[in-house]
């Protein structure tokens, strides 16, 4: 099973507005303009953009275009827990752990993984998806999907570190969550590592989990933007 073009398209799309490449409220490029960027046909693109649409990242006007649209903003309360989070200085050191380690997982996961293992895993990805239905932050279903890989890696070090109850870490995957476009971009990177698992390609696993580890970078980087005060 490999993953559809449109959905690689609106993988990229997401990534570009988590870089910061569009803003809210700026017009998305036009569909010739996506079809001769990502060099596929007017279906591929519509059905991109039909996912970012799902994803409620997106508005699409006759003669307007497509328009990134408003995400609601974190919670007075849980700004307060994201500066928390945010000013442990051990965080960076977590994030580039993970860096190291769990793509070396998921390409052990690729290689080990059984029926059971996959179970697990696409029992994670459904609850992700219907946390986000829901309006729920979806980190518990995040955590239960990336342990699910720890466990089918074959290491029982690397399956407790991909396990962190009660550890900052946990707590930064659950802040990270409470950025709309940043969960949209996890579920399709989720997806991502899922089929490269499957099929057993332990490269593509590899630098699929790595991609996806980069994304959760830039997503703490943004949220100490726009969350911790700036010194004056």
């Amino acid at each position: 099973m490999s993953v559809p073009l449109s959905k690689k398209v609106a993988d990229d799309l997401l990534t570009r507005v988590a870089e910061g490449e569009f803003s809210i409220g700026d017009r998305l490029p036009t569909a010739d303009e996506l079809m001769q960027h990502y060099r596929v046909g007017r279906s591929t693109v519509r059905e991109a953009i039909q996912e970012l649409r799902g994803l409620g990242m997106v508005e699409v006007r006759p003669r307007l275009g497509t328009r990134l649209v408003a995400v609601a903003s974190p919670s007075p309360m849980a700004r307060s827990a994201i500066n928390r989070i945010l000013s442990e200085g051990s965080l960076d050191d977590l994030y580039d752990a993970r860096l190291v380690l769990e793509p070396a997982a998921a390409a052990r996961a690729a290689i080990n993984r059984t029926e059971a293992d996959l179970r697990a895993m696409r029992h994670a990805l459904v609850d992700f998806h219907d946390a986000v239905e829901r309006g729920e932050n979806p980190f518990r279903a995040d955590l239960a999907f990336h342990h699910a890989i720890g466990a089918a890696c074959g290491n029982a070090v690397l399956a407790e570190f991909m396990n962190p109850t009660g550890t900052a870490l946990e707590e930064a995957r659950q802040a990270t969550g409470m950025l709309p476009d940043a969960v949209a971009l996890a579920e399709l990177e989720h997806e991502a590592i899922f089929v490269a698992i499957t099929e057993r390609n332990f490269g593509a696993a590899e630098t699929a989990m790595a991609t996806h580890i980069k994304s959760g970078i830039r997503a703490i980087e943004r949220l100490r933007a726009d969350a911790v005060p700036k010194q004056r």
